[in-house]
């Protein structure tokens, strides 16, 4: 398995211990993460064989890894921090075994272009729902919790439609295989969220659900 984005390690390396997965690759660009994720894997005694941690932009990992895998996998939080999805989309790909398969589970693009303190009655339209530009912003911490103390607080990130990544995928030579829509957040995407017993996040007072969550998978033709 190859995991894109995969932060400092959790999840890639829960696939390894709990889930059979033989050997795992997690990437990411931050070298805080990609140490942090060496350490955990030490920690809980797991070799390089099976999990292992490379520093790399994404667009660039083609210059830096040469093999392909079985399934390549990235989960929520990934897609609103990369400007271009075609590149992305080229990225997996290429490294992707012929038969093997893509799956993501992000937050659903239906979600970003509402204000955080937007309730189910006032749905305040903050930023635009294509990806024509930016979006930039100011925050004192993140999905992770918030007033940290942050010496830099200005982010940018990119609003990429459902279209827009179905099409990336399938120029890259991909074939869509399923797109699920879930009414939850893995966050708490908006101020008035009420969290279940699962971890996962409703927005209270409506007899009809929204599309907060999505997952799609898509296999690579033999």
């Amino acid at each position: 398995m190859l995991h894109l984005q995969c932060h400092f390690g959790l999840d890639t390396l829960s696939w390894v211990r709990d889930e059979d997965v033989g050997h795992a690759t997690g990437v990411d660009f931050s070298p805080t993460a990609i140490s942090t994720a060496r350490e955990l894997r030490d920690q809980i005694g797991l070799s390089e064989e099976r999990a292992r941690f490379i520093e790399s932009d994404l667009y660039e990992l083609p210059a830096t890894l040469s093999e392909a895998f079985d399934v390549v996998f990235t989960s929520y939080g990934t897609i609103y921090w990369l400007p271009d999805l075609d590149r992305w989309a080229e990225v997996i790909a290429t490294h992707l075994e012929p038969g093997g398969i893509f799956y993501i589970a992000d937050g659903h693009p239906f979600a970003n272009p509402f204000h955080y303190e937007s309730t189910i009655d006032d749905l305040d339209v903050a930023h635009p729902y294509f990806n024509e530009e930016a979006i930039t912003e100011e925050h004192d911490g993140s999905y992770a919790g918030w007033d940290f103390g942050l010496e830099n607080k200005r982010s940018h990130g990119f609003s990429h439609p459902i279209g827009e990544i179905v099409t990336a995928l399938n120029d890259a030579g991909l074939r869509i295989e399923f797109i699920h829509e879930f009414p939850w957040s893995f966050f708490q995407r908006f101020e008035t969220m009420d969290v279940d017993d699962n971890g996962r996040w409703w927005l209270p007072g409506s007899d009809h659900d929204l599309p907060l969550t999505f997952s799609l998978k898509a296999q690579n033709p033999a």
